[in-house]
């Protein structure tokens, strides 16, 4: 998404355009992430926000929502979750910046956009979850046919416990009791 900035740059007053604001809003049916290997689908993505000139730099905050497409960690069901996030950043103009300033430390634009593709991206990644689960509850697969627990019955014998684990089954029952 772009946003166009350069009436924000433009001298209102004799500060070279400093307190200049702009509102923005944006819109994406479909927007695909590819993170380690695993791929996320966002639909309707939203963002809004507002930029501002502070002074050499522009500030821009603003919120995001869409709907995530997700695989469920247990069961391996395809389900879609609401996300919602927001988002903060100052942009610098290429040509003002001394790339050896640590005070200089954010995102550089050139022209009159500043693209937030990275931002958004960035700011969706930070909101999924690690193990994304599609009700409270899911039962996922058997372990021995791979049944679907939450939807189909499972026929299998109860396996035997791992006799490893047979003095923690000691120490549990003895915490019931």
């Amino acid at each position: 998404m772009l946003i166009d900035v350069g009436d924000l740059r433009r001298p209102g007053a004799r500060d070279g355009g400093r307190g200049n604001e702009r509102k923005f809003t944006g819109r994406d049916s479909r927007l695909e992430i590819e993170l380690q290997g695993d791929l996320f689908v966002f639909t309707e993505v939203r963002v809004e926000g507002q930029a501002t000139n502070v002074g050499g730099k522009i500030y821009v905050k603003g919120g995001i929502e869409a709907t995530a497409g997700m695989t469920c960690s247990c069961c391996l069901a395809l389900f879609t979750i609401p996300v919602t996030t927001c988002f903060e950043e100052t942009y610098y103009d290429s040509d003002g910046v001394d790339q050896g300033d640590p005070d200089d430390a954010g995102r550089i634009y050139s022209g009159e956009k500043i693209d937030l593709r990275d931002v958004i991206i960035e700011s969706l990644v930070l909101v999924m979850p690690m193990k994304p689960v599609c009700r409270q509850g899911c039962q996922g697969l058997c372990p021995s046919c791979g049944a679907n627990l939450n939807t189909d019955p499972c026929n299998c014998s109860p396996r035997a416990p791992d006799p490893r684990l047979a003095g923690l089954g000691e120490y549990l029952k003895n915490m019931q009791d």
